[in-house]
C-alpha cells in the first residue's frame, strides 16, 4: 500500500478517558453499512448524519443548556440572529402578525419589521409590561410574542406569568429572550415561556470568544425548529459548541461575580450629580419591583444610565474611559461600555428611539470582574473629563 493512503487511513485515536470533553471537528461520519446510512438519514435509527444538523460537541451544549433550563431539550445555533429566524421562518406564514416587547435589541425588530415585512408579515410594539396594550394588539393572526425580559438597554421587565396566559388564550408562541439574566438568574420556561432564546456569545461564553445561538423549549415545538436548521444549515460550528459548552461549567460563579461587582458599581451611579438616572433590576424603587423579586433570582450586571447632557457629552464621556472597553458586547469579563442609540438601537427611528427611551444622552454598561474600585475610578475621571469644555482652534491669519 503507497505510503499516502497508509498515511489517510492509519488508525484513528479515540479520547474515551479524556478529563475534558474532545471537540467534534467532523463534517460527516462513517456508516457501518448502505443499510445503516439509510437507517440513520430516514430517523429510523439514531446516529449521527451530518454535522449540519447533528454534532456530539453541539449536543453537548444543547443539554447542558437545556438542563440549566428545565427545558425538554435545546438547539443550538450559528447566532442569536439565527434563533428568531429559525423560530419565524419555522412558525410564521404569510398574513401572520408578530408582537414585539418595545425597545428590545434593534437588529430583532429589524429583521420582523423589515425581512418578513417583504412577506406579507406584520409586527407591532408594545410597551413591555403594558399588558392592556399587549391585550388591545392581540389579533387573531397573531401568531408570535417576542419579549426580552429585562429587556436592553432599559432594564424593564415583563410579568411572564401574566403574558403566557395571554399567548395561551390567543393560540401564541410566547418567545421570552432570557440572554441578561441566563438560567441561573431566571427560567422563562418555569414561568410559562414557550421558548427561551440565547445570544449564546454572551453571558454563557463569558469571555466574549464565540458567537452562537440556542433555543430552549418542549419536544413538540423543537422538533419542527430542529427540521428547519436541518434543512437551512443556520448551524453552530462544533468548536463554538464546545467553548460554549465549557463555558456553562463556570456560569453560575460568573454571574455571581457580576452582580458582585455591579452592586458597587450601581451604587456609586446614583450618587453621582452629572447622571440624570440610573437603569437596573437592582433599584429598589424599579417600576416592577415584585415581579422581579417572584421571577428573577438574581440581577444582570447591565446598567444603563442617563448622563446630564446630549449626544457629545455621553461621547466625551465613552471616548475618556481608559480601562472600561468600547464594545458593543455584553457577558464578558471585561467591562464594556457603548452608546445604543448610535450602535445597538441605531436602527431605530428617531421616533421609535424617543418612545421607547433611547435618548442621546444615554449610555450602557455591561460590568466585569476587574476591581469594582478600579471601574468606579475609570467611571470617575470619565465623568469629569466630560464636564469640561471643547477646545476651539483659532485660526491665525
Amino acid at each position: 500500500m503507497d505510503n499516502t493512503t497508509r498515511a489517510i487511513h492509519s488508525p484513528a485515536v479515540y479520547l474515551d478517558d479524556s478529563h475534558a470533553e474532545s471537540i467534534a471537528m467532523t463534517s460527516a461520519y462513517d456508516f457501518h453499512s448502505a443499510a445503516d446510512a439509510h437507517a440513520r438519514f430516514s430517523g429510523e435509527k439514531p446516529g449521527n448524519v451530518y454535522s449540519r444538523f447533528t454534532n456530539p460537541s453541539v449536543e453537548m451544549f444543547e443539554n447542558k443548556l437545556a438542563a440549566l433550563e428545565g427545558g425538554d431539550a435545546a438547539i443550538g445555533l450559528a447566532s442569536g440572529m439565527s434563533a428568531y429566524l429559525a423560530i419565524a421562518m419555522t412558525f410564521l406564514r404569510q398574513g401572520d402578525h408578530v408582537l414585539l416587547a418595545s425597545g428590545i435589541f434593534g437588529t430583532t425588530t429589524h429583521l420582523f419589521r423589515q425581512y418578513f415585512g417583504q412577506f406579507g408579515i406584520t409586527a407591532t410594539s408594545v410597551q413591555v409590561d403594558d399588558y392592556d396594550a399587549w391585550q388591545a394588539e392581540m389579533r387573531p393572526n397573531t401568531k408570535l410574542m417576542v419579549v426580552e425580559s429585562p429587556t436592553n438597554p432599559l432594564m424593564g421587565v415583563a410579568d411572564l406569568v401574566k403574558l403566557s396566559t395571554l399567548a395561551k388564550r390567543h393560540d401564541a408562541i410566547l418567545v421570552v429572550d432570557n440572554t441578561l439574566l441566563t438560567p441561573v438568574l431566571q427560567q422563562p420556561l418555569q414561568w410559562g415561556a414557550d421558548l427561551v432564546l440565547h445570544s449564546a456569545g454572551k453571558f454563557l461564553d463569558g469571555q466574549g470568544r464565540c458567537v452562537g445561538g440556542a433555543i430552549v423549549g418542549r419536544h413538540d415545538l423543537l422538533k419542527p425548529l430542529r427540521a428547519y436548521l436541518r434543512a437551512s444549515g443556520i448551524c453552530m460550528s462544533p468548536f463554538n459548541a464546545w467553548i460554549l459548552s465549557k463555558g456553562i461549567e463556570t456560569l453560575k460563579a460568573r454571574m455571581n461575580l457580576h452582580e458582585h461587582n455591579a452592586r458597587q458599581v450601581f451604587s456609586w451611579l446614583r450618587q453621582q450629580s452629572d447622571i440624570e438616572q440610573v437603569y437596573s433590576t437592582m433599584a429598589a424603587d424599579h417600576p416592577n419591583r415584585d415581579v422581579i423579586q417572584r421571577q428573577q433570582t438574581g440581577h444582570s450586571p447591565i446598567i444603563t444610565f442617563k448622563l446630564r447632557g446630549d449626544r457629545d457629552h455621553a461621547w466625551r464621556f465613552i471616548d475618556a474611559l481608559k480601562l472600561v472597553s468600547r464594545c458593543t458586547n455584553i457577558g464578558d469579563a471585561k467591562t464594556m461600555v457603548t452608546h445604543p442609540a448610535t450602535t445597538t438601537h441605531g436602527r431605530y427611528t428617531a421616533e421609535e428611539k424617543q418612545r421607547h427611551g433611547i435618548t442621546e444622552n444615554l449610555v450602557r454598561l455591561c460590568v466585569g470582574f476587574e476591581s469594582p474600585a478600579d471601574i468606579i475610578d475609570d467611571l470617575n475621571q470619565a465623568l469629569v473629563a466630560a464636564q469640561q469644555p471643547v477646545e476651539t482652534a483659532v485660526l491665525v491669519c
